[in-house]
């Protein structure tokens, strides 16, 4: 069921388990339906949080934001396939409205933004972890974070737009979750007609990750980097320019700063906490908190190597602090 009351317009997706389906399942279905056809839906009848409808003789089961009645018509909106179809919900008494109207896409993402439950930074789980085995060097462990990151899907639009201009490759797109998930699609729905309903299609959650990235620029990434060694990376862009910069009349505005929050578990050095924080100039203020004593003291009498061992890798360092995490 919805969380809370949404938008006079609301989005609803029908599932590939309705008892009575036909072989060709409700996508083949509804391939003849254009984008913003209006079509009938009889209610049929209820399955635990579903209710049965009838749309042009192909029964479905959709999760309707209220109640309704057996043989009540629902006044639907055709919005897309995504991959499944989705349809546009009128809500009860609704009158026409004197705003200018949203194209039926543009309601499905306000309406898929209001039912995040709150504004947290989306999570990306990857299902195994980057490398098989402890990384031979920094490098191939930089190689692959970034590659989790890029091929995370969440940048896939503009992905597809660098390929169309040469810039990316196809078997780089392949690689992401868009094109992935679709090819495991059938499987998919085999899964549910065995078992019944499941939780929100992947690409739905996909897609909500997307949008809560495009309206605050941050995300965590939670995993294990090889087996045994977990990492939860938090990446956030900062916009403030800080330190009491301020643009001067006409001059271009200042580049964003990025801040990041690694925690890890280290076999010798225990739990520790990382923030690095990269300005517009490129520079960087590193805070390494780790939480046992020895390891404070360990980092600390290491301090002066790793800022070289920085400035040989071409790293730009305005500070480095090694400090005691203080727990919670």
């Amino acid at each position: 069921m919805y969380p809370q009351a949404l938008s006079r317009v609301l989005a609803v997706q029908p599932l590939l388990d309705a008892p009575g389906r036909d072989q060709a399942g409700p996508r083949a279905a509804f391939e003849h339906l254009r984008i913003g056809q209006t079509v009938a839906a009889r209610v049929v009848g209820h399955s635990r949080d579903m209710t049965l409808v009838s749309i042009e003789g192909q029964p479905v089961a959709m999760r309707l934001p209220r109640p309704a009645e057996h043989g009540e018509t629902l006044r639907l909106t055709f919005a897309g396939r995504l991959p499944q179809p989705v349809f546009m919900l009128e809500a009860e008494g609704a009158a026409p409205a004197d705003a200018p109207e949203l194209s039926p896409t543009a309601r499905m993402l306000s309406e898929i933004m209001q039912r995040v439950p709150e504004r947290t930074p989306p999570t990306l789980t990857p299902p195994a972890p980057l490398l098989a085995q402890p990384a031979a060097g920094s490098a191939e462990l930089a190689l692959a974070l970034r590659t989790a990151l890029v091929r995370s899907g969440l940048f896939y639009e503009s992905h597809l737009a660098s390929w169309v201009a040469g810039q990316d490759s196809l078997d780089g797109l392949l690689r992401e979750p868009q094109n992935r998930l679709a090819a495991e699609a059938a499987a998919s729905t085999t899964a549910l007609a065995e078992t019944g309903p499941k939780s929100t299609h992947p690409l739905h959650t996909l897609l909500t990750q997307q949008l809560q990235v495009l309206e605050s620029p941050q995300f965590v990434w939670r995993g294990e980097l090889w087996p045994g060694q977990p990492l939860e990376w938090e990446l956030r862009r900062d916009t403030d320019q800080g330190d009491g910069e301020s643009a001067a009349p006409g001059a271009p505005a200042a580049e964003p700063a990025w801040e990041s929050r690694l925690k890890l578990d280290l076999p010798s050095l225990g739990a520790i906490e990382v923030h690095i924080r990269l300005d517009g100039r490129q520079a960087f203020d590193i805070r390494i908190e780790p939480a046992e004593a020895d390891s404070l003291a360990r980092l600390q009498a290491g301090r002066d190597a790793l800022a070289r061992q920085l400035d040989a890798a071409g790293c730009t360092l305005h500070a480095l602090a090694v400090t005691h995490h203080a727990a919670a």
